[in-house]
């Protein structure tokens, strides 16, 4: 799996970085979904009062068919990388058990109606 980090006004650390891959690894976990690529995102604002929340997480999940997007915001990449992760692997589960169920029969016949 190809893990690419881009940083918009700031310099991302071989800490941060190394960080950002391993915890884009736990994606592999989800082995049915066969991730091909994930593109970091960071953005830190800079013109935002200290009562906000300063800096952007986002993750671009490159999988066959569609990609996934997931945003998140917090006080710090760190925290922020972790949710976001964690935020990847719930809707990654999600959208495959929703295909599951499409597959599976258990979808909706309201529609076709």
């Amino acid at each position: 799996m190809n893990v690419i980090v881009q940083a918009k006004s700031l310099k991302v650390t071989r800490a941060l970085q190394e960080f950002i891959k391993r915890q884009s690894r736990k994606l592999e976990k989800l082995k049915d979904f066969g991730v091909e690529k994930v593109e970091v995102y960071l953005e830190q604002d800079t013109k935002k009062s200290t009562a906000d929340k300063k800096v952007s997480v986002k993750y671009k999940i490159a999988v066959p068919g569609r990609d996934v997007w997931v945003e998140i915001d917090g006080y710090d990449f760190y925290d922020a990388i972790v949710d976001a992760t964690n935020a990847a692997l719930r809707k990654l589960r999600k959208t495959k058990e929703k295909l599951t169920d499409y597959r599976n029969g258990h979808h909706d016949h309201k529609s076709m109606v």
